[in-house]
């Protein structure tokens, strides 16, 4: 700083001027002092600042790096927490998986047990059975020897009064001819001993009808075995579309979707065989209705054989499937429907081949079709539908009778039970044969109603119950309270599927507010 100088400091020869410079000499030493003073206090308070911030900012740093490693100790552990579960998940869904497939193995080691047990059983009451019968045999052989003995002492006097017998019963047949002639045809029929008339004669020639085509489907399948053997690629081609057809038909299931990929197979194998030209066969036999014979009946004789093999694996799966599930036998149903009602699979492009379908369920269930008997006798069993496992061998258990009858009823609604209003397709078989079925069982005289009329009803009935009233609005409820209230009503107390079948009309008042 400059300092000015004093114009009493030359007064040396003035003591006052002297003084005061002297004094004004000192009050600026003090005011530089106290300047120095001040920058010194700034100076140290600045390094006292900045050694502030440094301790503050290596404070930080490792509060910082603490807190960094303690989210990294953090972290490590979090991770190992989720592998330690991730882990324990992995082995606790291996040990269900363990366990499921031994309880599965323990399962299936019981089935073939049990089964192994039945069918044991069984062959030792088959066996037990052919002693009986054949020491049944024998003893009315000898009978009959017996008999015979006795009866040849009097061969020769009773044999002019049977020349006269059949002399005048030929003489009242030849009446009886010449007045049947005069009659309606198929007014009258012999089955099993009794004499059918009207209706029931005419169930009979059409399941009679149906049978025989079920016959020609054999013969079919030998004469086309035989061309076949001569070319072995189109053997092998034909095998190959047998066994797809069966898989795609086993693959059938429940839900939405789940059969796009098994239809699309078995159309595709259809289509097939329809472009297979040679062998060609008359395809009017295997049909019970009227054809146009102005066009060709012939057609591929490999698309009639695979449309046969189509069909047994239909009913196939509604016997073991639908007989346990019924509801299973519905999605069967609508891809046979859709396969009969595809006008590739028609002959002439008109007429569908489903008879070839409704032949075996005339086979296998032919109460469906009004046809009865005697469930006691062998005969009856047969007329029923009552399987055997072998060529002539012993019928099948009830349950296992009753298990098939369930889900063949299921079948046939699921078949006759189908809405073709918006589809551009005709319905191969219309929802009549379907009232016809529940008519055939539910007029049958209550002498003749079985546990197996009463079986297949059910089936035909339950899960139904909404289309059957959308389809024959108020005849339908008749219909319904025939079947469950009325029919049921005439049976014997201790019939369990009489009753079962009586059961649904009070579910129907339960769960639909439905009073029959």
């Amino acid at each position: 700083m400059e300092v000015m100088e004093s114009p009493y400091k030359r007064a040396a020869d003035s003591p006052s001027r002297q003084l005061l410079w002297e004094l004004s000499r000192l009050a600026v030493t003090e005011q530089e002092n106290f300047y120095a003073y001040l920058d010194e206090t700034a100076i140290k308070q600045e390094a006292a600042h900045e050694r502030a911030l440094a301790i503050a900012a290596a404070e930080h740093d490792r509060v910082r790096r603490n807190a960094e490693v303690e989210r990294e100790k953090l972290e490590l552990q979090i991770e190992q927490e989720r592998q330690r579960r991730e882990n324990e998940q992995r082995r606790e869904l291996e040990r269900q998986r363990q366990e499921k497939a031994e309880w599965e193995i323990a399962e299936k080691r019981k089935e073939i047990e049990r089964v192994k047990a039945q069918e044991l059983k069984e062959r030792q009451e088959a066996e037990k059975r052919k002693v009986e019968v054949a020491e049944a045999e024998r003893h009315r052989l000898e009978k009959e020897k017996q008999e015979g003995e006795t009866a040849k002492k009097f061969a020769e006097e009773k044999v002019a009064e049977r020349r006269a017998a059949e002399a005048q019963r030929e003489k009242a047949e030849g009446e009886a001819a010449e007045k049947t002639r005069a009659q309606p045809a198929m007014t009258t029929m012999q089955v099993g001993g009794q004499t059918l008339t009207g209706v029931q004669s005419a169930r009979e020639g059409e399941h009679y009808r149906y049978l025989e085509i079920h016959q020609k489907l054999k013969e079919l399948r030998k004469w086309l075995s035989s061309e076949t053997s001569r070319d072995s690629n189109l053997k092998k081609r034909m095998g190959t579309m047998r066994r797809n057809i069966k898989k795609f038909v086993s693959q059938l299931g429940v839900g939405q979707g789940v059969n796009k990929i098994p239809l699309a197979g078995i159309l595709g194998v259809l289509k097939e065989a329809a472009t297979v030209s040679e062998p060609t066969v008359d395809i009017s036999p295997f049909l019970t209705s009227t054809v146009n014979t102005s066009d060709s009946t012939f057609g591929p004789a490999l698309l009639v054989y695979q449309l046969n093999i189509f069909s047994k694996a239909i009913v196939s799966q509604f016997i073991v499937e639908a007989g346990v599930s019924p509801k299973t036998a519905d999605p069967v149903g609508v891809v046979a429907s859709q396969i009969f009602s595809n006008n590739d699979f028609k002959l002439q492009g008109k007429v569908s081949l489903i008879d070839i379908l409704i032949a075996k369920l005339h086979v296998v269930c032919p109460v469906l079709f009004g046809i009865y008997g005697n469930d006691k006798t062998t005969q009856g069993k047969i007329r029923l539908g009552w399987w055997r496992e072998d060529q002539g061998g012993p019928f099948i258990p009830e349950g296992r009778h009753s298990e098939r009858m369930t889900g063949l009823g299921a079948g046939f609604a699921a078949i006759s039970l189908r809405n073709y209003e918006k589809v551009r397709n005709e319905n191969p078989y219309p929802n009549h044969h379907f009232w016809h079925a529940m008519a055939n069982i539910v007029n049958v005289p209550s002498n003749e109603a079985t546990n197996t009329h009463f079986v297949v009803l059910k089936a035909m009935i339950e899960n139904n119950e909404a289309r059957i009233l959308e389809f024959f609005g108020n005849a339908g409820v008749v219909a319904l309270r025939k079947a469950l209230v009325e029919f049921p009503s005439h049976a014997a107390a201790s019939s369990v599927a009489a009753k079962a079948l009586g059961v649904l009309a009070d579910v129907l008042k339960r769960n639909k507010k439905l009073y029959l």
